[in-house]
């Protein structure tokens, strides 16, 4: 098997390790968790989370809704007549993230004082489901959005703005939950694994106020403009348990124990990995010249500035190109793609490049640095052969970042 095979393969076995399936089927088996639930699961790992804790025998589901992004939906599903299955759109939120957000509440609302909630949180909630506040419209919410998206702001800095415009987000879905009994199995697809992150943390107490001074002015303006809703008191959060299920570091071990199978010196790197792509390339570029032969593992979540009409593509695929520049001749391999199975806008996971990457596209007559600069990378990586598609996944714990050093 060639090490272009083999990486893909490590690659895999991080997903793996991780898919929303898995993940809830272990936490099941291995924790006292009994009864008759409502069930909540809400992201781009939804669906299968939802399947996995419909089959499991230690719990009865009585009802429940699931919402995901658009072609996540597992077919296994459509056996419940007992579960609602809506899509919503991610990135940006739109008209249905509003609907679903609505369906969640009068879900929520619908229930007996003494039913019990199971809730399954995966990243892309944020966008998936939404209720705003007063004043403040979905197109003020898209713009604010495809703003910061198109900025470079990291993901904590675009949750936080959410949180203030949202009924839902900063732990105020808890003041519809109404101390009812309810357990949260989330998979983390933030730095830390912090609970108030992931999915803009809609059933984690959080109190901390915006930082408005990291903003830019047009965007500041928009924030102090509409009074938001506050969290509940934290006593609303007494008989809500969350529990992280899933997360980078799993995917990394996961690929760690995979290098080492097929033979490889494995190094896991404990830097997170974010930032703009451009930085990273060099960061990567110069550790690599310098670094020991094998297998390199990272993890994070890089940003991108978009041009005003960007082409096809997203971080990873960039991040991707702009390597395959720098290690052009020499015996690296490198890759970078999300664990979702969709980078950015694009069906596709990220991309995979070599030292003959730019050689190959230039036998076709590509110009990767026109490609880079029109934000075009997918394209580029389509006709060299480059992109790694894997279809949704089941899971988000960010991007995988591996290289391989002969």
């Amino acid at each position: 098997m060639s090490d272009k095979e083999n990486i893909k393969k490590i690659f895999l076995a991080g997903v793996d390790r991780v898919l929303g399936y898995n993940a809830v089927k272990n936490y099941l088996d291995n924790k006292k968790i009994s009864g008759d639930l409502n069930l909540v699961s809400i992201g781009k790992a939804g669906s299968s989370m939802a399947v996995a804790a419909l089959e499991h025998s230690s719990i009865k589901i009585k009802a429940g809704i699931v919402i995901t992004k658009r072609d996540h939906l597992e077919e296994d599903l459509n056996k419940y007549d007992n579960i609602t299955c809506l899509e919503s759109d991610h990135p940006t939120p739109t008209l249905t993230s509003l609907e679903c957000g609505t369906k969640l509440i009068n879900f929520i609302s619908s229930k007996d004082d003494q039913d019990e909630f199971l809730f399954l949180i995966s990243g892309g909630g944020s966008s998936l489901v939404e209720l705003l506040v007063d004043g403040f419209t979905l197109n003020d919410l898209t713009i604010l959005t495809n703003a910061l998206l198109s900025r470079g702001y990291n993901i904590n800095d675009i949750n936080a703005v959410r949180k203030h415009f949202s009924q839902i987000k900063g732990g105020k879905l808890a003041s519809f939950i109404k101390n009812r009994k309810t357990t949260v199995l989330t998979i983390s697809d933030v730095p830390f694994d912090d609970p108030k992150i992931i999915a803009s943390g809609p059933l984690s107490y959080d109190d901390v106020k915006i930082s408005l001074g990291k903003y830019e002015d047009d965007i500041k303006d928009k924030l102090n403009s509409i009074k938001p809703v506050n969290c509940p008191d934290i006593n609303n959060f007494s008989n809500i348990k969350t529990h992280v299920i899933a997360k980078l570091d799993d995917a990394k071990e996961a690929c760690k124990a995979q290098g080492k199978k097929l033979n490889y010196k494995t190094f896991v790197h404990e830097k997170f990995i974010e930032g703009d792509v451009n930085t990273l390339a060099n960061y990567f570029s110069g550790y690599l010249n310098s670094c020991e032969k094998g297998l390199h593992i990272w993890g994070g979540e890089s940003s991108v500035n978009l041009p005003e009409n960007p082409g096809r593509g997203g971080r990873n695929q960039q991040l991707a190109l702009l390597m395959a520049e720098k290690i052009k001749n020499k015996d690296i391999l490198f890759l970078s793609a999300g664990t979702d199975g969709t980078d950015g806008p694009t069906n596709d996971a990220g991309g995979l490049v070599d030292g003959n990457t730019i050689n190959f596209g230039s036998k076709y007559n590509l110009d990767h640095k026109m490609h880079l600069q029109n934000a075009d990378s997918g394209n580029y990586l389509e006709k060299s052969k480059s992109l790694v598609t894997t279809g949704p996944t089941g899971t988000n714990v960010m991007d995988l970042i591996l290289a391989i050093k002969k």
